[in-house]
């Protein structure tokens, strides 16, 4: 590494202000200081959330996700590489069909404004399946994983080479977005020796980077507080990056308990003090909800993590700590579809995060979008330093107080929040400050409760406006005719704000229904006032506009960039306030042209700072619109309007999808069962090998069937294991003998089956087991992380000796046969390897009109396919789910698949998830949809659904094109799949 110094260039000026940073000796497009990460020169403050790809598998609708996040103050996104998504065999590679197209992720970041941080492993976590490594290679051929290990080593590095070389060539120095590329994840060094073999894996892990042409710098997230690793300030014996970072959940909330958690961390800024005190504050995860397993809450019960409370006092107590890079975890979960998740959660990875699993704006994340706009435009914050904390700032010492102080601009910031952050309390306070006038006391600060606050002090607030302080929180500010200034409080709080060396004699104007006082004071005019809702706008005769607005009028304010660069810089942006969503903003003549979504008709106000501006396009349609006394252009921006009616679903055909429980089923194509030692380090209880991964199936149901003659066997012992939550069941020559229906809290259950002497045979008895999957473990789960064996652990005959075993899975195993859907999307059912889930499959005559509803007696399994057709308005965005109830007394086990993607794993006696929702692109919106859903019983009570129903969560009328072509992303059945019957 080296120092440098670098001479910004901003707005055509050159700047006095230098960069002194470090640069990784590769690269001085990006550098780093204590204080903040350096783009091309500009300071940044990286305000990023956490997307993944794969749990969205419409690649268009990445640019409605990302369009969503730059409104909403976003800069960058954080992207998890999956392995096991890419490679469905060994030396196979996919970045090419359907959303396995990564160079399209950032291509659409690039276009959206957003910066990249690139997380490829090769290990990833993420509660998805073997934590990212790839399924092929989590059967215990890797050996010793997260080691140096030869074995190890030869099967990730293909992976790095191959997606390092695509994250290289989209690296900010070839033009592309990426700024910082993570090596491995949450991998923690206990031991700082150059011979530990984690130390030797963390620098081959550099190595295959470096051979792959990553030169931006590196980055790594510790697990909590837990060790210190990897950071070139603390014991650097090999292994370590270049930009330390900490993943920090702190706030152990319960989704049934309101008032437990919700315990701010005070000691981030020490922490990084004490172990990477050279390096910018960097919180590479940082907790924007949490995830929900099997028998839990599900997400949009849980109010909790969805209070926007959290993210206000939470991400700005990060700012109090002198953090200027923070990656919300997540920022949109999405959808654990296919059999992608790991056994700790369920289908929905909604992760009660700021955006809605069906790509939905919550409250929580319009509270968000506050502090990204304001971090966006307060490059004070870029140069901070720890003037002092503690609660001896204020007049009340309940409140705990962050003091930071721009050493060159002596910028003040002051994070306020309860000392107690907990607390519900209505707390009035006064803040003493330093101020370039002096040392001020700021009266009549509330805090609502669970809420923050930041007040500044010498703040710029454009060319050549600044305020001396203000007790009302800044939003954002515009540098363009004239100085723009934005506040939000809460209705009924009090705000007072005064301008920094601004004339004598000012006079302004009021427009709204806060009443506005000024009087003198001995460092200027003070500006007093009591929010009032909605808007209020001043305008002063020295060229300054000042918006006040209540907290949720304000939740719908944007700061529309018109730029193309992520570091948008306060005379790059225009204001507009009132819709739902504003994506972009251009300007040209007489009119300004936005787009964007409105769930209902709304008022939309736009301030341009241009006087030649007097038109509106929303959506491309000019609207009505009149000028304000103060400049701006008001209208009305349409909404969706009329409700959405969606079709019952109807005509169903039903089939048998377990006809392998019968004795007389031909198994003959499947695959024998006969080694006798597994490649994985966990030896079975008993042999052959029954270890699904030892015969190339992976994922989804799998089916066994084991034969023994004679009619002295008892009953079996059987041991499976599938994931927490699995069940299984079991028949002697097609009658049901017992299983386990699953248990969240047990990875592997086991059962003595019983047999009846009625049943068997002399020569020739099959015993069938038919499995259900939730997933690899990732890399904590004991005793082998994600190598933990799938399948039957053991099986003993009781009585007798099995004379034979085969096994059936996912139509062609690792042969991928649907790259499109991709190698986790299948399972081992009958219906799904002759490929009945997908469109264009026609039952034939045989099948029954039996549907869902009518569900199966006894021990059996059905697969339905229905069809039906939607036609909605071209531009209109409606997030579609399927409604599913059913008594939890009848264990069973239902998978939901959408033009051939399965989107839901419903297990009605675990839960908790009942509602599953279909993204546009795996379903069409506009067209024809084959729905397909298979239900098995658990046990000989039988199962049905009692509610099959189509739903939609909201309607949008939107700019945003959703009218697509999706055929690329459904391909069509084909006649080819006979054999894997």
């Amino acid at each position: 590494m080296r120092l440098l110094t670098i001479l910004p260039i901003l707005l055509g000026l050159i700047s006095s202000h230098f960069v002194s940073a470090t640069d990784n000796g590769k690269t001085t497009d990006v550098t780093w200081d204590q204080y903040s990460l350096s783009v091309k020169g500009e300071r940044v403050y990286v305000f990023s959330g956490e997307f993944h790809y794969q749990r969205l598998p419409v690649p268009e609708l990445w640019l409605d996700v990302f369009q969503k996040l730059r409104a909403n103050g976003f800069n960058a996104i954080s992207i998890y590489f999956f392995w096991n998504f890419h490679s469905a065999s060994e030396d196979t590679f996919d970045f090419e069909n359907g959303a396995h197209d990564v160079q399209r992720v950032f291509d659409y970041a690039k276009q959206a404004g957003l910066y990249v941080i690139a997380r490829a492993g090769p290990y990833c976590n993420a509660e998805t399946s073997a934590g990212g490594f790839a399924l092929w290679a989590s059967n215990g051929q890797m050996g010793s994983t997260r080691t140096s290990a030869s074995t190890y080593y030869d099967r990730w590095y293909p992976w790095i080479q191959k997606i390092g070389k695509i994250i290289a060539a989209n690296q900010i120095t070839s033009g592309g977005p990426v700024i910082l590329n993570q090596h491995e994840n949450e991998l923690q060094e206990t031991t700082h020796s150059a011979n530990n073999t984690v130390v030797k894996y963390m620098e081959q892990v550099k190595a295959a980077f470096n051979e792959a042409g990553i030169v931006v710098p590196s980055t790594h997230n510790e697990k909590g507080m837990r060790s210190m690793s990897w950071s070139t300030d603390y014991q650097d014996v090999g292994g370590a990056v270049n930009v330390y970072g900490l993943d920090s959940y702190p706030g152990g909330l319960s989704c049934t308990n309101p008032d437990t958690g919700f315990n701010l961390v005070r000691t981030y800024y020490q922490w990084f003090q004490n172990y990477s005190s050279s390096q910018p504050e960097y919180l590479p995860e940082f907790e924007g909800g949490w995830f929900s397993p099997w028998g839990g809450t599900f997400y949009d019960q849980c109010s909790t993590e969805l209070s926007p409370e959290f993210a206000d006092v939470y991400y700005k107590n990060n700012i109090g700590s002198r953090v200027t890079l923070q990656n919300i975890y997540m920022v949109m979960g999405a959808t654990s579809w296919g059999h992608s998740a790991a056994p700790v959660v369920y289908t929905s990875y909604d992760y009660s995060a700021p955006m809605r699993e069906t790509r939905e704006i919550r409250d929580k994340l319009k509270q968000t979008k506050l502090i990204g706009l304001f971090t966006r435009v307060s490059s004070g914050l870029l140069q901070m330093q720890m003037e002092g904390n503690g609660t001896g700032y204020t007049s009340d010492a309940g409140i705990y107080t962050w003091a930071l102080r721009n050493p060159e601009t002596q910028a003040g910031f002051y994070v306020l929040a309860h000392s107690t952050s907990s607390s519900r309390a209505v707390t009035t306070t006064s803040l003493n400050v330093n101020t370039s006038a002096g040392a001020l006391t700021i009266p009549n600060i509330e805090l609502a409760g669970r809420q923050s606050k930041i007040i500044v002090t010498d703040y710029r607030i454009g060319q050549g406006s600044s305020l001396l302080y203000s007790s009302a929180e800044v939003l954002t500010y515009a540098t363009l005719d004239i100085d723009v200034i934005v506040f939000y409080l809460n209705i009924g709080q009090k705000g007072e704000f005064v301008f920094k060396d601004a004339p004598t004699h000012l006079t302004f104007q009021t427009y709204g229904n806060s009443k506005v006082n000024s009087g003198a004071s001995n460092h200027g005019t003070k500006y007093t006032y009591t929010q009032g809702d909605g808007t209020t706008v001043l305008k002063f005769s020295h060229g300054v506009l000042v918006y006040l607005l209540d907290k949720e009028t304000a939740w719908n304010f944007f700061a529309v960039p018109t730029t193309s660069n992520p570091n948008v810089v306060p005379s790059e942006q225009i204001i507009a306030l009132g819709p739902y969503l504003v994506r972009t903003a251009t300007v040209s003549g007489d009119t300004v042209s936005l787009v964007g979504d409105n769930a209902n008709t709304t008022s939309i106000e736009v301030y341009t700072g241009n006087s030649k501006v007097t038109k509106i396009k929303w959506n491309g349609k000019e609207i009505s619109t009149k000028k304000t006394p103060y400049g701006s252009l008001i209208g009305s921006a349409p909404g969706a309007q009329a409700k959405v009616s969606l079709p019952t679903l109807k005509s169903w055909k039903a089939q048998d999808t377990l006809p392998e429980i019968k004795a007389d089923y031909d198994d003959s194509r499947w695959t024998i069962c006969n080694k006798t030692r597994s490649v994985n380090s966990v030896a079975p209880l008993t042999l052959p090998v029954l270890y699904s991964g030892d015969y190339g199936y992976h994922a989804g149901t799998r089916i066994y069937r084991g034969r023994f003659d004679g009619m002295t066997a008892t009953g079996a012992n059987l041991t499976v294991q599938n994931g927490a939550a699995a069940g299984w069941a079991a028949w002697l020559n097609g009658v049901y003998v017992g299983g386990a229906i699953g248990d969240p809290t047990l990875a592997a259950t086991s059962a003595e089956l019983l047999f009846n002497s009625a049943t068997l045979r002399k020569t020739d008895n099959v015993l069938t087991v038919i499995m259900d999957y939730t997933g690899h473990d990732e890399a904590n789960v004991s005793p082998n992380g994600a190598q933990n064996p799938r399948g039957i652990l053991g099986a003993t005959l009781l009585g007798g000796e099995f004379t034979s075993w085969r096994i059936q899975g996912n139509a062609g195993g690792e042969a991928n046969i649907d790259p499109v859907r991709g190698p986790m999307n299948e399972g081992g059912l009958y219906g799904e390897r002759l490929g009945w889930h997908l469109p264009g499959y026609k039952a034939p005559k045989t099948a029954t009109s039996h549907s869902p509803l009518d569900g199966i007696s006894g021990a059996a399994g059905r697969f339905y396919t229905t069809t039906f057709q939607l036609d909605l308005d071209s531009d209109l965005d409606v997030p579609i789910g399927l409604q599913l109830d059913a008594s939890a007394d009848f264990p069973a086990v239902v998978q939901i698949f959408m033009n051939g993607y399965q989107f839901g794993h419903y297990l009605p006696h675990i839960g908790p998830q009942t509602r599953f929702p279909f993204p546009p692109g795996v379903i069409n919106n506009r067209g024809e949809n084959t729905l397909a859903m298979s239900l098995w019983a658990l046990t000989d009570r039988g199962a049905r659904l009692s509610q099959v129903d189509l739903v939609a969560y909201g309607a949008y009328r939107t700019g945003f094109n959703f009218n697509h072509d999706w055929s690329y992303l459904q391909p069509q059945w084909k006649n080819n799949r006979e054999q894997y019957v």
